[in-house]
Formats: C-alpha cells, sequence, structure tokens
C-alpha cells in the first residue's frame, strides 16, 4: 500500500488520530486523578473549616449562655455592685463548673480582677484583653481565642449591668490537647491555631507536635490567609482562614491534610488503562485500512457532482448504485438538491420580509438604511430614523390573546403606511416595535410626521366588535446632527423612544442628555440590589388617624434610600425604575420583612400599631408572596389583621387573573387589603367587591384641593358613600390643613394622613412622637389588637 494513495492516507491519519487520542485520554486520567485528589483534599479541608466554625460556635454559645444568666443574676449584680469578693468568686467557680470552664473572672473598670479559681492560671492579675471589654460595653457581649498566661482559650465576655456596666464577666475554655484532639477527631484533619509575628508566624496551640508545626508553618507567606484554595507545604495540603473576633485581633487557623491522601487507588487504573490502549490502536489500524479502501471509491464520484453544484447547476443527478449507506446519501442528495432550488427563491424573499405584517424586517430595513446614509453623505442631504413601541400592548396581548395581538399588530402596520410616503420604509423591528426611515427629512419634519402616526393611531382598533385604544411612543435621531452611523442613528433613535415612554411626551428627539440618564440608570440598579445587602434601605412610617376617635390606628410603611455617594435619593427616582427591571421583588420583600418585624416589636412591647405596605404590579404577579408573607407573620408572632397590603387599581388591572390569584392567598392569611390611589385608575367597584377589598384610599390628587374645590370634594364624598356601602373603610391621603382635616370629618372619612398628621418619621422618631403626641392619648394598650 503506497503511501501516497487516499486509502493509506486514511488509515494512517485514523491510526495516529486514535493512538494520540487514547495517549491524551491517559493524560486527562492521570491529570484528572491528581486533580480529583487535590479537590477532594481541599473539599476535605472546607468540610474541616466548617465543622471547626460549628465546634467554636457551640462551645462559644454554650459560655454565653451560662455567663449571660450569671450576669443578669440579682444577688450576684449586687455582690458586684457591694465588691463582695467570697460571693463573687463562688459565683463564677459555681456557674463555671457547670459548663466545664477553664477560666472564670470578673473585671472591674479599675483595672481589678477575681479569678472564679477553675483550672485556668490563678496568677493572672489584670484581663488579658482589654478590647474584649470594650466589644462587651458596645455589642453587649464579646467573644475571642486569645492567649491566657502560657494557653490558649476561647473566652466569652458580657458585662454586668446596673444599668451602665460596673464589671464585666468572662468565662471560657482552654484550647488544651484534649481540646485540639477533639477538633481533629471531628474533622479528621491536624488544627493548628498561630498568629502573625510580624517576621513570620508562630504558633499558639496545635494538634501536631509545637516544634514541627511551627517549623512548616513559620514559613507561611502572609497571603497566605486570602488564598482561595489549599496550599502544598512540607508534604501537607494546608488551608488558612481567619476567625473574626470581636475586640480581639483575628486569629488564624491552619488546617492540614498529608498529600498523599487519596492517590494510591488511581495508580492501578492507569496501569490497565495503558494495557487497553495499546490493544485498540492495534485493532484500529487494521480496520482504518479496510474501511479506507470502501470510501475512496465513490469519493470521485462525489467530488464531480458537488463542482456542478459549486457553480449552480442543480440538474444533474447522482449515478451510485449502491445499497448502503453511500448509497442512500447519494440519494438523500439528488432530494437536497430538490429541496434547495425550490427553497432558495422563497428565503431570498422572506430573508427581507416580516410575515405576520408583510412590511420589510429588521435586515431590509438596515440594509436601506445603509444605502440611504451612503446616499445622503453624497447629496448633504438630512436623514431622520423613528423607533416606534406601543403602549399597553402587553395588556392586550395578555387580557385578549395573542390572536388579538397580532391583529392589532397588522392594523398598525396599514395605517403607518398610510402615513409615509412611497420613498419612506416602514418596518417592524420585532415584538411592538416599529421603525420608519425618513428620507430627505430633518428633525422638524420627522417630529410632525410623529405626531400624525399618533393621531391616527388614536382611533380605535375594532377587535370582533370590541374597542381597542392603543398609544404609542415614538424617538426620532437625524443624520448627520445625531450621528452618520447606521447602528449609532438606531440606539439613539431608541434612546429619545425610551425617554419619550418615561417622560409620557408621545414623541421626543434624541438629545445628548438622555444618555446620561440611561447611563445613570443602569448604574442606579447596580446600587440598588447592593442598598437592599448594605443596609442602605430604611423604612419612615406615616401615621394613619381614626377621624371618629381622633386616635392613632396605624401606620404606612415608605421606603428611603441614602446613597453612601449620591445621598438622599428620593423613592419617585428608583422605585419606577425598580418596577421596570424587575429589581421592585427584592425592594418589596425587604420593606415587608423590615415592617412585620417592626409591627411585632411594637406589639411584644404593649403597642398595637398596624402596619401598611405598598405592593406593585410586578408583585401582584409573584406566586411567591404569600407564603414570603405567612413566613413573616409566622415569624415575628403577628397578628395579620394588622398588616395592610395597599395595590392600585392599574396594579390589580394589569393582569387581573393571576393578580386576583395572589390576593385571594393573601386575604387567605388574614391581611387587610387597601385599594391606594383611587380614582386615578380604572377599575370597577365590582371587581374590587371580588377581591373582598376592605379599603379604599383616596388619591392625594383629590384630597388636596377639597376645601376650594368643590369638584374635588364631591368625588371624595361620592367615593365614601360608595365605599361604605360596600362595606369598606375610606382612608384620605395628603391631608395638609386643619380645613382639609374637617372637610374629611364632615364628609364622613374614616382615616387620615398627610403633613397636618405627621410627616413620615424613622422609627426611632416614630415611636417618640407616638408616645408625646396628643393623636395618641390612651393607646398603649396591649389588648388592643386590631386597627379599626
Amino acid at each position: 500500500m503506497k503511501l501516497r494513495s487516499l486509502s493509506s492516507r486514511i488509515a494512517l491519519v485514523f491510526a495516529l488520530l486514535f493512538a494520540a487520542g487514547q495517549a491524551g485520554v491517559l493524560l486527562l486520567v492521570d491529570t484528572a486523578s491528581l486533580r480529583i485528589a487535590r479537590e477532594r483534599s481541599a473539599e476535605e479541608l472546607r468540610t474541616g473549616e466548617r465543622v471547626l466554625r460549628r465546634l467554636l460556635d457551640q462551645n462559644r454559645q454554650s459560655v454565653l449562655q451560662t455567663v449571660d444568666v450569671l450576669a443578669r443574676d440579682f444577688a450576684f449584680r449586687k455582690a458586684v455592685a457591694t465588691g463582695d469578693s467570697p460571693t463573687i468568686g463562688s459565683a463564677l467557680a459555681n456557674h463555671g463548673s457547670r459548663i466545664h470552664a477553664d477560666v472564670a473572672m470578673l473585671a472591674f473598670p479599675d483595672g481589678r480582677l477575681i479569678d472564679g479559681g477553675l483550672h485556668g492560671p490563678g496568677t493572672v492579675r489584670n484581663f488579658p484583653e482589654p478590647d474584649l471589654l470594650l466589644a462587651a460595653e458596645s455589642l453587649g457581649r464579646a467573644s475571642a481565642i486569645v492567649p491566657v498566661g502560657d494557653r490558649l482559650y476561647q473566652l466569652v465576655v458580657v458585662p454586668v449591668l446596673a444599668p451602665d456596666p460596673i464589671a464585666w464577666v468572662a468565662m471560657g475554655v482552654s484550647a488544651d490537647r484534649s481540646f485540639l484532639a477533639g477538633l481533629q477527631a471531628l474533622t479528621s484533619l491536624d488544627v493548628s491555631f498561630m498568629r502573625s509575628t510580624g517576621h513570620g508566624w508562630q504558633v499558639l496551640a496545635s494538634t501536631r507536635p509545637l516544634v514541627e508545626a511551627g517549623d512548616s508553618l513559620g514559613r507561611l507567606p502572609a497571603e497566605a490567609q486570602a488564598a482561595a484554595g489549599p496550599l502544598r507545604l512540607a508534604g501537607y495540603d494546608t488551608f488558612v482562614t481567619t476567625l473574626p473576633q470581636e475586640g480581639a485581633a483575628p486569629l488564624t487557623v491552619a488546617l492540614q491534610l498529608p498529600a498523599d491522601h487519596g492517590m494510591a487507588q488511581f495508580e492501578r487504573l492507569k496501569s490497565i488503562l495503558g494495557l487497553v490502549m495499546a490493544v485498540s490502536i492495534v485493532a484500529t489500524v487494521l480496520g482504518s485500512v479496510v474501511m479506507a479502501r470502501r470510501i475512496t471509491q465513490p469519493l470521485a464520484a462525489l467530488s464531480a457532482f458537488s463542482e456542478r453544484v459549486r457553480d449552480g447547476d442543480y440538474s444533474g443527478r447522482m449515478q451510485l448504485e449502491r445499497s448502503d449507506e453511500i448509497g442512500a446519501l447519494s440519494k438523500n442528495f439528488d432530494h437536497m438538491l430538490e429541496g434547495i432550488a425550490a427553497r432558495e427563491a422563497e428565503i431570498l424573499r422572506l430573508a427581507y420580509l416580516d410575515t405576520l405584517t408583510e412590511l420589510p424586517n429588521r435586515t431590509m430595513f438596515n440594509s436601506r438604511l445603509a444605502q440611504e446614509l451612503a446616499d445622503s453623505r453624497k447629496d448633504d442631504a438630512p436623514l431622520s430614523v423613528l423607533i416606534m413601541d406601543l403602549d399597553r400592548f402587553k395588556l392586550i396581548n395578555n387580557t385578549l390573546g395573542h390572536g388579538a395581538g397580532n391583529k392589532v399588530l397588522q392594523a398598525v402596520a396599514a395605517r403607518l403606511r398610510e402615513v409615509v410616503r412611497e420613498s419612506d420604509t416602514v418596518c417592524r423591528l420585532g415584538g411592538d416595535e416599529f421603525a420608519i426611515l425618513l428620507v430627505r427629512a430633518d428633525a422638524k419634519r420627522a417630529l410632525a410626521v410623529g405626531r400624525m402616526i399618533q393621531t391616527v393611531l388614536e382611533e380605535p382598533i375594532m377587535l370582533d366588535g370590541q374597542s381597542v385604544d392603543v398609544g404609542s411612543s415614538i424617538g426620532i435621531a437625524q443624520s448627520p446632527i445625531h450621528g452618520e452611523a447606521a447602528g449609532l442613528l438606531m440606539r439613539r433613535a431608541d434612546i429619545a423612544m425610551y425617554a419619550a415612554k418615561r417622560e409620557k411626551s408621545g414623541v421626543a428627539v434624541y438629545e445628548e442628555r438622555m444618555e446620561s440618564y440611561g447611563a445613570g440608570q443602569l448604574s442606579l440598579l447596580s446600587d440598588l440590589r447592593r442598598a437592599i445587602a448594605d443596609g442602605q434601605l430604611s423604612l419612615h412610617y406615616q401615621p394613619k388617624v381614626d377621624l371618629r376617635t381622633s386616635q392613632v390606628v396605624g401606620a404606612e410603611a415608605l421606603v428611603r434610600w441614602f446613597h453612601p455617594e449620591r445621598g438622599q435619593i428620593p423613592p419617585s427616582d428608583f422605585i419606577l425604575f425598580a418596577e421596570q427591571t424587575g429589581a421592585i421583588r427584592e425592594v418589596t420583600r425587604w420593606v415587608a420583612g423590615e415592617a412585620v418585624r417592626q409591627c411585632g416589636a411594637w406589639l411584644a412591647d404593649g403597642l398595637a400599631c398596624g402596619v401598611s405596605i405598598n405592593a406593585s404590579s410586578r408583585d401582584l404577579l409573584d406566586r411567591e408572596l404569600p407564603q414570603v408573607v405567612a413566613d413573616l407573620l409566622r415569624r415575628h408572632a403577628m397578628d395579620p389583621a394588622l398588616l395592610t397590603i395597599e395595590v392600585t387599581e392599574s396594579a390589580l388591572m394589569e393582569d387581573p387573573n393571576r393578580a386576583q390569584e395572589t390576593v385571594k392567598a393573601l386575604k387567605g392569611l388574614g391581611v387587610r387589603l387597601s385599594i391606594d390611589d383611587y380614582g386615578t385608575g380604572y377599575s370597577s367597584l365590582a371587581y374590587i367587591q371580588r377581591l373582598q377589598c376592605d379599603e379604599l384610599k383616596v388619591d392625594r390628587a383629590f384630597v388636596t384641593h377639597a376645601v376650594e374645590n368643590s369638584r374635588d370634594s364631591a368625588i371624595i364624598k361620592s367615593t365614601i358613600e360608595l365605599g361604605h356601602a360596600l362595606g369598606l373603610s375610606v382612608v384620605a391621603e395628603g391631608v395638609e390643613t386643619a380645613e382639609g382635616m374637617q372637610v374629611l370629618q364632615s364628609l364622613g372619612c374614616d382615616m387620615a394622613q398627610g403633613y397636618w398628621i405627621s410627616r413620615a418619621l424613622p422609627q426611632a422618631e416614630f415611636r417618640r412622637w407616638m408616645d408625646s403626641s396628643e393623636w395618641n392619648s390612651g393607646r398603649r394598650r396591649p389588648d388592643l389588637l386590631r386597627v379599626v
């Protein structure tokens, strides 16, 4: 077999490829074995770290409970206050022996130290870690692993209050050999506690001999504390971690495992694989020679035929008469050519057409835009691009179905064709988004066309006898003022369209300021997610007063954001953006958790003050929200009737069926439901009644001018009468004057809130206001558990 023949080269290539593949497999097995062993070692070290932390935390909790009980004991506090050293020492010894503590001490502010006489060194005359006392005074308790004398102890410190700190109780357990042996038994690892000396590491305690551990760990680099995985050190896989401590320097712990742990089981596997690979290579060489000869024979015919197809000649057919796969391939090749010839014309047509609206698609639009831009540069003529997005199209799809949505798109496409000239181009970019190319048109004419489009779209679209209103938002970019590249013009027209949607202006021409707004909003989204995690959000509470009793019956929880760089960010700047991006879900869950926790704390303190929180349309589409609320109510032992969830009419109507499911689930928990901003939406009282609402909130737009505007007063009155007829409470928000309060009382309104009563206050200020306000006389009654 000549090496120049195709069959010999196929056989040789297959043999070499198989040999290379098998060698690669062997190398991968070897590499994977080493990696698996290292990963297993790393996982054991990380598991050991978690066990170590859990054990240390359990020890700390055990000691903390005893120390906390002792520090609160009246007799012990009296003995500390009077300096009764025998009683103090006896109490320290008794409580310490119950938990097998090795050291028990009482430290006075003047530096005196009383030793409980346990197993710890009695020669200590000064408290070993003064910073622990400061941390305990600041935090109410503190714990750390620190050296006391020549031994290492896990200490817990709690202040003795009367009511200010008069002394500090400290107890701890020794990190001796038995303690370390217990850690080793639980983790199956060598454990060493150490600290940095500035020139290296000093081992304080270890399951290994101190000299041996000090020789290996003393050479650890300082950056080992931040290593993402274990280090190979003196025959050991070493994982270094730092334990944070309250009132003491962080403690460094080294967990170690022999480096050859778990490698022996892979050696035999590699030997067997080597033998199997050698036999497989020989068999592959023989088989590839046979198969190569069968493949090369029809290749010449296939090659000649493919040359004709390459030149666009689809008329010929293959002439291979074989019953095997190559014969089937020949027949399928003929059928493929017939299909290609039939589809090629259809593909060329559909490549530039939107089949639903019969408008050009994005590809055709981009092609025409590029051509017109080139022509406009030659003629120095203006050119404008309009991007249009339909308003409320999602509502149409969700309410009437996608079939109705398709008919709306077809109707819109037909109306757009009527507005533009034959030289202009209208296309559907996708979804409910359209683009219009106006040749030889500046921004002024483009703005006029945009207004014409809005006018023709104001005419309702009839769908099976039902009238549907469709609005639009249009953005305009002009060349060359706003750019001469197709992509740049499209992007800037899109930015202007979103500005028009945001500002509700209908049509907007691109301006440079719109760029900064978009960048700022993107930054704001990531900042908002960090704000929730970093505790930058807070709740302010605005009181709600019962107009019949002139007493506070609840408060509305309003979220506030203090940005570390931008300062106070108004809710109007981030709530709407959070709703559009989906971040409102995290915000609402945080608000619900904080409001329920605070209400539960008030209730435990004898203050039965209900709390209201706001929910958006996205929240009502969240099927997990009822369970989240149920968990919060159970966790904070709060009466569900004290929680009111406020939703707007528009939020209820965006997806009525799904919103109704969520609301009914919340009502099943016993939570109250309030319709916020009532009168500004488009829901019906019948729908509200089906949802079993409890409360209507009259929008501040009517309340603010109720005194001087009789129409607003009439609207409020009718809302109150209708609400009462349906068994609902009515709340007026935005009360800013005494006269407005009197009007609401005369109209029979149930509750009110607003600046005239109080602005929204932080929790601490709200509590002080509740204790001192004339609106709250006689409210501190633990038996009052329901909101009026």
